[in-house]
């Protein structure tokens, strides 16, 4: 009996270890699947991509952060709405700083800024890191936001220059070098899908032998 129960107690912390892991865990962008249409929308260009990794971060850390030391002055019903608020006006200040910087970027990215918030929504991350302290709250919010960061670049890195030929990089402008456009189908929307497609199933195939080392 009490080997049974140390090994369901083994079970219980892989499980809880499997459910909590930023890229393989349930809450994965990929896993849960949110973040989507920020994703496909963001790995257009490699800049854009690379605006989307840094408004991922300002946005949920700035967001947590608040929610961290206002906690006890929220209400208990609503308190999801008024981060939503905050995240909203976290997105507007980064847009605004953008915009004082590089207006024709802050003009392309708005799309992509304007998703970061509804990504932040959807995660579900106000009621998983409602117990964490502030620090760990912010923490927890990074690292969720360069997880979605860096899928959208490693999307970007592959779209652009097999769909455009090119490459665009922050402050360089567009570098070109092909003239034809290997698989222009990668420029637009649908084959955004299709290879997001394919990295999705790669990736719960990996996730499932990652599971089955877990519990081995």
């Amino acid at each position: 009996m009490g080997g049974k129960r140390l090994k369901n107690t083994g079970d219980a912390v892989v499980n809880s270890h499997m459910q909590s892991h930023l890229f393989w865990g349930v809450n994965s962008p990929l896993s849960a699947f949110t973040g989507v249409s920020l994703i496909v929308i963001a790995s257009g260009q490699i800049t854009s991509a690379v605006v989307c990794v840094f408004a991922l971060l300002w946005v949920n850390s700035v967001t947590l952060f608040v929610s961290g030391i206002a906690r006890k002055t929220l209400p208990e019903k609503g308190s999801e709405a008024v981060l939503v608020f905050v995240s909203s006006f976290a997105g507007f200040l980064f847009y605004f700083f953008l915009s004082i910087v590089s207006p024709f970027q802050a003009m392309e990215s708005a799309l992509c800024i304007l998703l970061c918030p509804v990504f932040l929504a959807a995660s579900g991350i106000y009621l998983r890191t409602r117990e964490y302290d502030t620090p760990e709250m912010v923490t927890q919010a990074a690292s969720e936001a360069l997880v979605l960061g860096m899928l959208v670049l490693g999307l970007a890195l592959i779209r652009e220059p097999l769909g455009s030929g090119s490459v665009s990089l922050p402050g360089l402008g567009i570098i070109r070098f092909m003239r034809e456009q290997p698989l222009a189908l990668l420029n637009i929307s649908s084959g955004a899908l299709i290879l997001l497609g394919y990295g999705t199933a790669l990736y719960r195939n990996r996730r499932n032998q990652y599971t089955n080392q877990e519990d081995d």
